[in-house]
């Protein structure tokens, strides 16, 4: 078996762990913010406007440049997140601190990958549906509701993904 190469130890000054700390706290919260937004505040909006209205959007939004942009964030999201943990996970001297933040930030980004298996579906059979009211509001009811269920898991490991920032950044955190 080869020997896996050693990556060169970087070492952060305060202000540079506290700025990399914003930043990535705000890219963090930006992703929050969509993802609750679209639960919080828009889909219960949808609600009153109704499932027609919810579909003409949806065919010019998500099915429009969310088709290629929602992906490649999702994707593109999860396997960052398994990338840190395996690189956390053989790395010398990683604080015991950020283990449980940075496994379940993985965990869930791959379980709202996997809640998208349901979400998916229903979203792109919406231009099938045509303005049939009846199956615009199952559609809207199914994806709603699948929705809600990631945004959940979602916001868990965004969460988990400041604590393990945190975690990660502190100066006396006891390596393992």
């Amino acid at each position: 078996m080869l020997p896996i190469p050693r990556m060169p130890r970087l070492v952060l000054g305060r202000a540079q762990r506290v700025v990399l700390a914003c930043v990535v706290t705000a890219l963090v919260l930006a992703v929050v913010g969509a993802d609750l937004n679209r639960t919080l505040v828009e889909m219960p909006a949808w609600r009153i406007v109704g499932p027609q209205a919810w579909a003409a959007f949806s065919r010019h939004a998500d099915l429009g440049a969310g088709h290629t942009i929602y992906p490649v964030l999702g994707i593109g999201g999860t396997l960052l997140s398994v990338a840190a943990a395996i690189v956390f996970r053989w790395s010398r001297g990683r604080p015991l601190a950020a283990a449980i933040p940075i496994y379940t930030w993985a965990g869930a980004n791959i379980g709202v990958l996997v809640l998208t298996v349901f979400a998916a579906p229903i979203m792109l059979s919406v231009p099938e549906l045509g303005n049939d009211p009846i199956a615009l509001a199952r559609a809207f009811a199914g994806f709603a509701y699948w929705d809600g269920v990631r945004a959940v898991v979602g916001a868990v490991g965004d969460c988990a993904a400041i604590w393990a920032l945190i975690a990660l950044l502190r100066p006396y955190a006891e390596p393992v």
